[in-house]
Protein backbone atom coordinates (compact mmCIF):
# COMPACT_ATOMS: atom_id res chain seq x y z
CA UNK A 1 0.00 0.00 0.00
CA UNK A 2 1.06 3.58 -0.58
CA UNK A 3 0.69 6.62 1.65
CA UNK A 4 -0.51 9.92 0.19
CA UNK A 5 -0.94 13.41 1.60
CA UNK A 6 -3.44 15.21 -0.60
CA UNK A 7 -2.16 14.46 -4.08
CA UNK A 8 1.45 14.07 -2.93
CA UNK A 9 2.85 10.53 -2.91
CA UNK A 10 4.75 9.84 0.29
CA UNK A 11 5.86 6.31 -0.51
CA UNK A 12 5.17 2.73 0.36
CA UNK A 13 3.73 2.04 3.78
CA UNK A 14 6.32 -0.01 5.70
CA UNK A 15 5.42 -3.60 6.54
CA UNK A 16 5.37 -2.73 10.24
CA UNK A 17 2.82 0.03 9.59
CA UNK A 18 5.06 2.72 11.13
CA UNK A 19 4.20 5.90 9.26
CA UNK A 20 6.70 8.10 11.13
CA UNK A 21 9.44 7.88 8.47
CA UNK A 22 6.94 8.89 5.78
CA UNK A 23 5.64 11.76 7.91
CA UNK A 24 9.20 12.97 8.54
CA UNK A 25 10.00 12.83 4.81
CA UNK A 26 6.90 14.92 4.07
CA UNK A 27 7.77 17.44 6.81
CA UNK A 28 11.35 17.76 5.55
CA UNK A 29 10.12 18.47 2.01
CA UNK A 30 7.71 21.04 3.39
CA UNK A 31 10.57 22.66 5.34
CA UNK A 32 12.73 22.91 2.20
CA UNK A 33 9.79 24.48 0.36
CA UNK A 34 8.53 26.86 3.09
CA UNK A 35 11.36 27.92 5.39
CA UNK A 36 13.84 29.59 2.98
CA UNK A 37 11.23 31.94 1.47
CA UNK A 38 9.94 32.80 4.96
CA UNK A 39 13.48 33.60 6.13
CA UNK A 40 14.28 35.67 3.05
CA UNK A 41 11.02 37.63 3.39
CA UNK A 42 11.90 38.52 6.99
CA UNK A 43 15.46 39.36 5.92
CA UNK A 44 14.07 41.84 3.38
CA UNK A 45 11.76 43.45 5.96
CA UNK A 46 14.68 43.88 8.39
CA UNK A 47 17.25 44.83 5.72
CA UNK A 48 19.51 41.87 6.48
CA UNK A 49 21.56 40.08 3.84
CA UNK A 50 21.77 36.29 3.77
CA UNK A 51 24.31 34.42 1.65
CA UNK A 52 22.47 31.10 1.66
CA UNK A 53 19.77 29.18 3.55
CA UNK A 54 20.10 25.48 4.28
CA UNK A 55 17.65 23.06 5.88
CA UNK A 56 19.29 20.50 8.12
CA UNK A 57 18.55 17.71 10.57
CA UNK A 58 20.14 19.35 13.58
CA UNK A 59 19.76 17.15 16.65
CA UNK A 60 19.60 19.88 19.28
CA UNK A 61 19.57 23.30 17.58
CA UNK A 62 16.77 25.15 15.86
CA UNK A 63 19.12 27.14 13.67
CA UNK A 64 22.57 28.59 13.22
CA UNK A 65 24.24 31.47 11.42
CA UNK A 66 27.79 31.41 10.09
CA UNK A 67 30.18 34.32 9.81
CA UNK A 68 29.73 34.14 6.03
CA UNK A 69 25.98 34.66 6.27
CA UNK A 70 24.84 31.07 5.77
CA UNK A 71 21.77 30.39 7.88
CA UNK A 72 20.91 26.78 8.64
CA UNK A 73 17.45 25.92 9.87
CA UNK A 74 16.16 22.75 11.45
CA UNK A 75 13.44 21.05 9.39
CA UNK A 76 11.43 20.58 12.62
CA UNK A 77 10.55 24.30 12.56
CA UNK A 78 7.62 23.50 10.27
CA UNK A 79 5.98 21.85 13.31
CA UNK A 80 6.14 24.81 15.70
CA UNK A 81 3.57 27.64 15.99
CA UNK A 82 4.16 30.48 13.50
CA UNK A 83 5.23 32.99 16.18
CA UNK A 84 7.88 30.53 17.42
CA UNK A 85 9.12 29.81 13.89
CA UNK A 86 9.36 33.56 13.21
CA UNK A 87 11.31 34.03 16.44
CA UNK A 88 13.89 31.42 15.40
CA UNK A 89 14.19 32.95 11.92
CA UNK A 90 14.57 36.45 13.36
CA UNK A 91 17.04 35.20 15.99
CA UNK A 92 19.29 33.84 13.25
CA UNK A 93 18.85 36.98 11.14
CA UNK A 94 19.87 39.17 14.07
CA UNK A 95 23.11 37.19 14.21
CA UNK A 96 23.92 38.91 10.90
CA UNK A 97 24.09 42.11 13.00
CA UNK A 98 25.70 40.60 16.13
CA UNK A 99 27.37 37.19 15.87
CA UNK A 100 27.05 36.53 19.61
CA UNK A 101 24.45 36.52 22.36
CA UNK A 102 25.39 39.86 23.92
CA UNK A 103 22.93 42.34 25.42
CA UNK A 104 23.11 44.26 22.13
CA UNK A 105 22.13 41.09 20.20
CA UNK A 106 19.11 40.54 22.46
CA UNK A 107 18.05 44.18 21.97
CA UNK A 108 18.01 43.52 18.20
CA UNK A 109 15.93 40.36 18.75
CA UNK A 110 13.49 42.17 21.06
CA UNK A 111 13.03 45.00 18.55
CA UNK A 112 12.42 42.55 15.67
CA UNK A 113 10.33 40.04 17.62
CA UNK A 114 8.24 41.41 20.50
CA UNK A 115 7.05 37.89 21.50
CA UNK A 116 10.58 36.46 21.70
CA UNK A 117 10.39 35.64 25.43
CA UNK A 118 7.14 33.73 24.92
CA UNK A 119 8.66 31.91 21.92
CA UNK A 120 11.78 30.96 23.87
CA UNK A 121 9.60 29.63 26.67
CA UNK A 122 7.60 27.55 24.16
CA UNK A 123 10.81 26.06 22.74
CA UNK A 124 12.03 25.14 26.23
CA UNK A 125 8.76 23.58 27.38
CA UNK A 126 7.26 22.13 24.18
CA UNK A 127 10.02 22.11 21.58
CA UNK A 128 12.18 19.34 22.96
CA UNK A 129 9.44 16.79 22.23
CA UNK A 130 10.02 17.40 18.50
CA UNK A 131 13.55 15.99 18.83
CA UNK A 132 12.32 12.69 20.34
Amino acid sequence: AEAWCGDERLGAVPADGDLRPLAERWLRRRAVRDLPPALLALAAVHDVTVARVTIRNQQSRWGSCSRRGVISLNWRLVQVPPFVRDYVLLHELMHRRELNHSARFWRHVAAACPRYLEARRWLRTEGQALFA
